[in-house]
This record gives structure tokens, sequence and C-alpha cells, in this order.
């Protein structure tokens, strides 16, 4: 008799231990719907038009400029364009990148991008469709690919504003890192990690701006490169700096910005 009524408050135990994970459960359900759906709403609110430009400098001296800009589609994607024009004595070097996307809930969702890059020397192209009802990479023109489809891929120019989101969200403290598969400029499968490394004012021709500064992490500090993002201005990027053993090689500033 004791050990059946052992049993029976062991069951009943067990039965409420059930429901309360069950509860617990559908609580935390409820918080992820929750965190997705302000996710979401962020993305929404740090994807509207707006058009950027940049002087591009090397150790003090400027050698061209830059621009980035965003236009929305009636069909509801996006066109995302960069383009670095430098210029050193007898040598230029001009590189154009456009993606075109959409949002789906606070992740950029590539649907096509090209990469040109023209010049003193030789050019290159590249440029690939996303066919996500096949789930394969469609080569363009004359592009040489090597990637292979992988879920949540992005390419090297969609990733930043993807990375512009993550900075903006709840997960960004100081250390907070990002990673992400891409396709780069040559169609191959790459990996990028970036760090935030804290607030800092910086100085640009626009003003003086707060920041998040953010690095991208690499397997040696050879080379380095970092970037400035500016909560006040929708979290847009704000500069960029790139190292080669310690010394410039190239350094966005934002001169301009307007949003549409």
């Amino acid at each position: 008799m004791q050990h059946k009524w052992y049993r029976v408050v062991t069951l009943n135990a067990l039965l409420s231990l059930g429901i309360a994970c069950s509860g617990a459960v559908i609580a935390q359900a409820e918080n992820n719907q929750a965190n997705i759906s302000v996710n979401a709403q962020r993305a929404a609110k740090l994807t509207r038009p707006y058009h950027a430009d940049y002087i591009l400098s090397r150790r003090g001296r400027t050698h061209g400029n830059a621009g980035r800009t965003l236009t929305a589609a009636v069909d509801g994607t996006w066109t995302y364009q960069t383009f670095t024009d430098a210029s050193l004595l007898i040598f230029s070097d001009r590189r154009a990148h456009e993606t075109n996307f959409r949002i789906v809930g606070d992740r950029v969702v590539p649907l096509a991008f090209q990469y040109n890059r023209t010049g003193t020397g030789s050019g290159q192209f590249f440029a690939v469709v996303f066919d996500y009802a096949n789930k394969k990479l469609v080569q363009q023109a004359d592009s040489s690919l090597e990637a292979e489809w992988k879920e949540g891929l992005l390419d090297s120019n969609a990733v930043l504003h993807q990375l512009q989101i993550d900075v903006a969200g709840s997960n960004s403290g100081i250390g907070a890192e990002w990673t992400y598969q891409l396709i780069d400029e040559r169609g191959r499968n790459t990996e990028y990690t970036f760090r935030s490394m804290g607030y800092e004012t910086v100085q640009v021709p626009y003003g003086t701006m707060d920041t998040i500064r953010v690095m991208r992490v690499r397997e040696t500090d050879r080379r380095e490169t970092y970037f400035w993002f500016s909560p006040l201005h929708n979290y847009s990027l704000v500069q960029m700096q790139q190292l080669k053993e310690g010394k410039e090689q190239a350094k966005l500033m934002l001169r301009t910005l307007e949003y549409n």
C-alpha cells in the first residue's frame, strides 16, 4: 500500500513537472517569437532608402571617393549598390558591387549579385543569381563560379547590410561576434566573422559621430579591417579602414548622408 501511494505521488509529481515544463517551453517559444518580431521590425526600420558619399584616402591623402546607395522597388525588393573609385599617380581602380535582395524577418536574402572591376590592368566581372526554388547558384555571363549552395548564403556586398542590422541588434555588446557564409567576387565560398569592439567617437568630414567599432576577424593580424557604425544615423557605415602589416592601405570617411 505504501508503494502504491509512492507511485501515485510520483506520477502526480511527474505530471505536474510535465505541465510546468510544457508551460516553460510555451513561454520560451513565445519569447522567441517576440524576439523574432522585434528583430524583424528593427531590420525593416534599418532597411530604408539612402545615399552615402565617402572620401577615399590613404595615410592622410585623398585618392578618390566611394558611395553606397540603397533603393526600394515596388515589388518589395531592394537594390544595394556600393563603389570605390581610386587613383594613385597613373594607376586607377574602380570597383562596383550591386545586390538585389529581400528582407525576410531580420535576414538579408540576396536574389542576384554582380561585381565589376575596371581601371589599370585587367578587369574583372562576376554575376550570379540565387535560385531558391532549386537551391542552386546560377552563373551569369562569363563569370567563373566555384561556390556551392548553402542555406543563408550571402554575397560580399549584402553581408555589409546584414552586419549593419546585426550590429543594431540586442546581442551586440562588446565582444559580440557574427559569422556569415557568403560568395565572394571570384565566385568562391568563403566565411566572414566580425566582432564588436565597443563604442568610439570619430571625426569624419560629415562631423563628430558616436559609433560602434567592429573588426573583421582574420586568422592572422597581417591584414586588419575595421568598420564604424553610427547608432544615431540608422547604424549607417560612417568609416572603414584597412591595414596591412600595421600600415594604412585605405580609409573611407563619410562626407554626406541623405535619406530618401
